[in-house]
């Protein structure tokens, strides 16, 4: 079968099959969690398993830089190779490389000084503050490498080799769960050996795609370091919106244990928790299209090309709409094999987590479509529509609605807020392509 390429015709059935090993390597780097999410929560307790949720959050916040630079360059290198500049395209790269791994290296040293007041900020009880610092403080020293791999997710896709992601996050994977299995089930190093395998397939993950973008060969690779500052600029504001789904997201989630610990306690944290590492499974499907198409877009925006634009507009939407259909009506039926496996030793864990994951699946059916909307937005260049949808929708809304609709309905009114959110944001998506229109821009 022929490869498929970002300056190609893009059927519905294109772009899941350009997409299927994007959607595999955001599916396989979903697992480093989960599978810490199992061995803590089985070997090592539901206080470990609590103290672990409570703690990761402020850890994705700042790993949100490596989606910015990565979604925001893929966007510009990709245009600038529309437009037949490769050399600049490869300085564009090594610019953003050599941008990221600074800011990784300065995020980490400023995550270690405050880490007590993060976790005081994010209500981490006396009893499970040592457990939390012990998990935290091994995974802050491999932050830069993390930072580095959620850019090379979508660079990888713009050099056309998107199975070369699928494969990095292949061998993530199976590094972290071989070594939680060792160091977690065999040998019980508890939450520091839980840790230890999620650093250490951070690192390894991470050399790969810098020993392919340093292969001259390849026609997206680095060219030496020019100073591009309007272009820096750009490719920050441009994948802003990336930056803030993920930051949105933890501040979500540091809102939802707080108000969980407040009206169901403990066993509120394990039951959303829960949710979260099946969400980020069906998540990861619509991110991964999203990603793929971010390229393709740019490519033929810059060859002007805007029949082929609105194209994958019109098949991205309607792919998400079947798979988010799909993906709701599998998250109810299954929800109860679904929370048994994680937490099982608890009825009443059982009980709380399928009464959440029914509940929020809800949203699944317009989620993925708000995904590809602002994926869309960021390839078109149009960064403020993109990180709008983005704050809205991860941010705005959520924060919000966890204030709001627990006091009006309790503990299901924290359910609620995801389907919500998902509806008002896909109103607003509508709103600005009836705008690109009226402008004549699509």
């Amino acid at each position: 079968m022929q490869k498929i390429q970002i300056s190609d015709h893009f059927k519905i059935s294109t772009i899941l099959m350009f997409a299927l090993p994007s959607i595999g390597m955001q599916l396989v780097d979903n697992t480093y969690q989960v599978a810490d999410g199992y061995f803590i929560s089985n070997y090592v307790g539901s206080s470990a398993f609590a103290a672990e949720n409570l703690i990761f959050p402020p850890l994705a916040v700042v790993a949100g830089i490596g989606p910015m630079f990565g979604t925001g360059a893929a966007a510009l290198i990709s245009k600038t190779m529309g437009e037949g500049d490769d050399e600049k395209a490869g300085r564009l790269l090594s610019l953003t490389i050599v941008a990221l791994t600074f800011a990784g290296i300065l995020i980490s040293i400023l995550f270690s000084i405050f880490l007590p007041l993060i976790t005081k900020i994010v209500g981490v009880s006396e009893e499970l503050a040592p457990m939390c610092m012990e998990y935290a403080r091994i995974l802050i020293v491999c932050m830069p490498f993390l930072i580095l791999n959620g850019a090379f997710h979508a660079l990888l896709i713009t050099a056309n080799r998107p199975e070369l992601g699928f494969m990095v996050s292949v061998i993530n994977a199976v590094i972290n769960i071989i070594l939680d299995f060792v160091l977690v089930g065999f040998l019980g190093y508890r939450l520091r050996g839980a840790a230890l395998a999620t650093g250490l397939a951070w690192i390894c993950s991470a050399m790969i795609p810098l020993v392919f973008f340093f292969n001259k060969k390849n026609q997206l690779h680095f060219r030496g370091i020019s100073w591009y500052g309007k272009e820096l600029w750009k490719i920050c504001y441009n994948g802003s919106s990336e930056m803030m789904n993920v930051i949105s997201h933890a501040v979500v989630a540091i809102l939802f244990n707080l108000q969980l610990l407040k009206f169901a306690g403990e066993t509120g944290v394990d039951a959303y928790a829960v949710n979260a590492y099946v969400s980020g499974v069906f998540i990861a499907i619509y991110y991964g299209i999203g990603m793929s198409i971010n390229p393709a877009v740019g490519y033929h925006f810059g060859q002007k090309d805007l029949n082929e634009v609105r194209n994958i507009r019109k098949n991205g939407i309607l792919l998400m709409s079947y798979i988010g259909t799909v993906t709701m009506i599998l998250c109810f039926l299954f929800a109860r094999p679904i929370a048994g496996f994680f937490v099982g030793y608890s009825d009443e864990l059982v009980k709380m987590s399928v009464e959440a994951l029914r509940i929020i699946s809800l949203g699944y059916m317009f989620c993925g479509i708000n995904i590809f909307c602002s994926s869309f937005f960021t390839g078109m260049g149009d960064g403020g529509k993109s990180l709008a949808l983005a704050s809205i929708r991860s941010l705005g809304i959520p924060f919000l609605g966890v204030i709001i609709l627990p006091v009006l309905f309790g503990r299901i009114g924290i359910w609620l807020v995801s389907p919500i959110a998902e509806i008002i944001v896909l109103v607003i998506a509508i709103m600005f392509f009836v705008q690109y229109s009226r402008k004549k821009i699509l």
